[in-house]
């Protein structure tokens, strides 16, 4: 038996389960995020679309695949671990007449013809199994060394679509998806947030933002470099923020509620001098694995950290930035995005990326 069947068939008992707890026939998962998880493959073609390019039916003997005459060859392939059935239909036929529906079929997201249970399966789906954490924590890397590469080898006078061309070269050279992909230069680094990438100069300083997907597993890794020695007022502030991620890494522990750890995280931005409004002019981060983020935690969340779930927490302020996915595991906190090429400062107990002074 293949790893990739070892890792659907965990998920697949984990789904038979949820049917039996709440009297399912079948779940239906349409959603790409969900399918690539139970799959362990690509689920999308265009990729600003939330459905796949397939529907799977799941049912106690088995997981069927609904496609088309496009994509099933290639799905079998390349992204199928072998174990599914698949359905062809023509690419000018709609999937619906090949689900089942009514009372006793759930799906993954609002459907008038079936019961929608997407918050059970994301909660499965946040819970990685052995095989996803393994290949996560190598996705994390090579997306760390990827971005860590390009940043190194960005000019002062590359525009921020050069420097964003340079990011993505090297995160497709080692088969990684940039999903997410952000570049601001020193215009424009103090100003925005998303900083999608424009024909700015780099100029003295600049960030690189990428969340990353390969087999639909996501990683995000945010990396600041300067031409020029940083001002003593810059690594004050950047430490400051630092000492702001400590609280949301510390923080995040099982069982602790995703409320309670914002809630502190913003209690730290006010404690170390930020504005008291910091905290409210960018999302703080939350629960990953198969989005770039599930949802953006914030004060009135009630999801509580689970065993094997994956976190990615970015906060800001000053122009500064700090991000890395993280795993919570059996041994507590692990930082996936690891490149140790790239500089680093020891934070209280914690090796944290430094700004690249070049």
């Amino acid at each position: 038996m293949s790893e990739r069947q070892l890792e659907q068939r965990e998920k697949h008992a984990r789904l038979c389960t949820l049917m039996d707890e709440k009297g399912y026939e079948a779940i239906i998962l349409r959603k790409g995020a969900n399918i690539a998880w139970l799959v362990g493959g690509r689920a999308h073609v265009p990729t600003t679309l939330e459905l796949a390019c397939m529907d799977l039916i799941v049912r106690r003997d088995g997981i069927e695949v609904v496609t088309n005459k496009i994509e099933a060859e290639r799905l079998k392939d390349e992204e199928l671990s072998g174990d599914e059935k698949v359905t062809v239909v023509n690419w000018f036929e709609s999937r619906d007449g090949q689900l089942p529906s009514g009372e006793r079929v759930a799906v993954d997201g609002m459907d008038p013809l079936r019961v929608n249970a997407s918050a059970e399966i994301e909660t499965l789906r946040r819970s990685l199994n052995p095989q996803e954490v393994l290949r996560l924590r190598d996705l994390a890397r090579e997306c760390a060394l990827a971005l860590g590469i390009a940043m190194r080898s960005v000019e002062k006078n590359d525009s921020e679509v050069i420097a964003a061309g340079k990011i993505a070269s090297q995160l497709w050279a080692m088969d990684i998806e940039p999903v997410v992909l952000l570049v601001a230069g020193e215009a424009r680094l103090n100003k925005y947030r998303h900083p999608l990438p424009t024909r700015e100069k780099i100029g003295v300083r600049y960030m690189g933002v990428v969340c990353g997907r390969r087999k639909g597993l996501i990683a995000s890794v945010t990396r600041i470099a300067s031409f020029t020695s940083l001002r003593d007022e810059d690594r004050d502030w950047y430490s400051k923020l630092l000492a702001v991620e400590r609280v949301f890494l510390n923080e995040s522990k099982v069982g602790a509620k995703l409320s309670g750890v914002v809630e502190k995280g913003i209690a730290e931005y006010i404690k170390q001098g930020f504005d008291s409004d910091e905290w409210t002019r960018h999302h703080q981060g939350g629960p990953t694995g198969y989005l770039p983020r599930d949802f953006p935690a914030h004060t009135k969340s009630e999801i509580v950290i689970a065993p094997d779930n994956a976190l990615a927490w970015n906060p800001s302020g000053k122009g500064w930035k700090v991000e890395d996915t993280i795993y919570i595991g059996a041994n507590g906190l692990e930082v996936l995005t690891i490149d140790s090429d790239w500089p680093s400062e020891m934070h209280f107990e914690r090796a944290r990326p430094s700004i690249l002074e070049r």
